[in-house]
C-alpha cells in the first residue's frame, strides 16, 4: 500500500500565502497531522525561508523547532540543488553546514532537486545529508520537450540512485505529467534504478490526482498531497480522495489486510480534515473570497465582464 506525504505545512508558509494562517493554528493544525498517518509530513522548503525573510517576523528554524516538539512523524524539508532554499549557488562548506543545521533543528527527510535535473548540483547537498544520516529523496522534474524523453530521464534516474537517494521523486511542477506518461516513467524508473519511485505532482492543469493514480498503478510508493480545502488552492491532491480511489484497486493488487489499512487511513485523515477545514477556510479562503468579490464589484462598476474565476470565488 503506497504512503501518503502530506505538504500543507509547507504550502502554508510560502507565498501567496504566507502569513495567512497565524502560527498558533500552524501548530494546531501540526498536532492533527501527526495522528492521521502519514509517512512524513513536508513542513518546509525554499519559498517558506523566502518568505520569512522576506517578513522577518518570524524564524524558519524556530517554526520546524516547534512542530518537531509536537509531533512524532517524521518531518521533510524541500530543496533547490545547490541553491538549497535560496536564489543563488552555495559551496560544498556551506550546503553540509545548512543540511546539518536542519537535521539538528528536526528535519528527517530531505527531497532534493534540480530545476534542470544537473545531477552534479544534486551532489553537494546529498552528501551532506548522508554525512548528517538522513533520507534522502531524489527528485526527478518532469517537464514537456526532449528534457521529458523517456530515455532522458531513465538516464537521469539512474544518476540520481548513485548519490545514495533512497527513493526517485518524480516532481511534476508545471502540471504537464499526464497519467499514462506517469505510468511508463514509474514503471520505467522502479526497473532502471531498483528504487522505490514516489511522486509529486502540482500545476495548474487539474490532473494532479489522475496522475498521482497512475503512477501508483505502476507501482509508486510515495504519493504527495495537500488536505482540503487547502487543495482548491494549490494542486497536489487531496489524500482522501487518494485513499477512497486506492481501496478498490487494493482490491485488485494489494492483500487484504492492506486494503483495510487504506481504509483505516481514510478515516483518519477524515477525521482531521474535519478539524483543519474550518481553520483554514477562515484563514485562506475567506480573505480570497472578500479580494474575489470587491474585485467583482469594482468591475460590475466599471461596466466590464467579470472573469469565470472571480465568479467562481465570490
Amino acid at each position: 500500500m503506497p504512503a501518503l506525504v502530506d505538504t500543507t505545512i509547507r504550502l502554508l508558509g510560502q507565498e501567496p500565502l504566507a502569513g495567512r494562517v497565524p502560527t498558533a493554528e500552524i501548530l494546531r493544525l501540526a498536532e492533527i497531522l501527526d495522528g492521521a498517518g502519514f509517512a512524513y509530513l513536508e513542513v518546509s522548503g525554499g519559498g517558506c525561508f523566502d518568505s520569512a525573510v522576506k517578513r522577518g517576523v518570524e524564524s524558519p528554524w524556530e517554526r520546524i523547532r516547534m512542530i518537531k516538539g509536537r509531533t512524532t512523524t517524521p518531518l521533510g524539508l524541500a530543496l533547490r540543488g545547490k541553491f538549497l532554499v535560496g536564489d543563488r549557488p552555495v559551496d560544498n562548506d556551506f550546503a553540509r553546514r545548512f543540511v546539518a543545521c536542519a537535521a539538528e533543528n528536526g528535519i528527517d527527510v530531505f527531497r532534493l532537486n534540480d530545476p534542470l535535473n544537473d545531477v552534479s548540483n544534486l551532489r553537494d547537498a546529498a552528501e551532506a545529508i548522508a554525512e548528517a544520516g538522513r533520507e534522502l529523496e531524489a527528485g526527478l522534474v518532469y517537464s514537456a520537450g526532449k528534457s521529458g524523453e523517456t530515455e532522458v530521464l531513465v538516464d537521469q534516474a539512474r544518476r540520481m540512485a548513485e548519490l545514495g537517494a533512497a527513493r526517485i521523486l518524480l516532481h511534476d511542477p508545471t502540471g504537464a505529467l499526464l497519467g499514462h506518461r506517469s505510468f511508463e516513467l514509474t514503471e520505467r524508473i522502479r526497473e532502471a534504478t531498483s528504487l522505490p519511485v514516489g511522486i509529486y505532482c502540482q500545476g495548474a492543469s487539474g490532473a494532479a490526482l489522475s496522475t498521482t493514480l497512475a503512477a501508483e498503478r505502476a507501482g509508486a510508493d510515495l504519493l504527495a498531497c495537500t488536505l482540503f480545502p487547502l487543495a482548491l488552492t494549490r494542486v497536489p491532491p487531496f489524500p482522501s480522495f487518494q485513499c477512497h480511489c486506492l481501496f478498490p484497486l487494493g482490491c485488485v493488487h494489494v492483500l487484504e489486510v492492506q486494503a483495510a489499512l487504506a481504509r483505516s487511513v481514510g478515516q483518519r485523515l477524515d477525521a482531521a480534515v474535519e478539524e483543519i477545514a474550518p481553520a483554514v477556510e477562515h484563514h485562506v479562503l475567506d480573505p480570497l473570497r472578500d479580494r474575489a468579490l470587491g474585485y467583482e464589484l469594482a468591475d460590475r462598476l466599471g461596466g466590464g465582464d467579470v472573469g469565470p474565476g472571480l465568479e467562481a470565488l465570490a
